[in-house]
């Protein structure tokens, strides 16, 4: 129970997290996999933030997470069910 707790509050921090840098960052214009290898904001916060913490996390509840925070911030989450970008 108390697990589940800590992995809630630290997918919480990453909503955080993607609202607080994507606040930072300004609008930049159009979100996607650019030629420079730049991430949206769902990947960034899959690949370099939620799946990086020591809560293991599993994808499932990043992408809710990712999804969550992105869309509070006007960006797009996960793009279909079954993208996890890479995960």
């Amino acid at each position: 129970m108390a697990s589940r707790r800590a992995a809630a509050a630290a997918l919480l921090l990453v909503a955080a997290v993607v609202a607080a840098a994507a606040v930072g960052a300004g609008a930049e214009g159009e979100e996607t996999t650019g030629d420079a290898g730049e991430l949206d904001c769902f990947c960034d916060c899959m690949k370099n933030q939620c799946m990086t913490l020591g809560a293991a996390p599993n994808k499932f509840d990043c992408a809710d997470a990712c999804t969550q925070g992105c869309t509070q911030i006007g960006k797009q989450g996960q793009p279909s069910d079954k993208d996890f970008c890479g995960f």
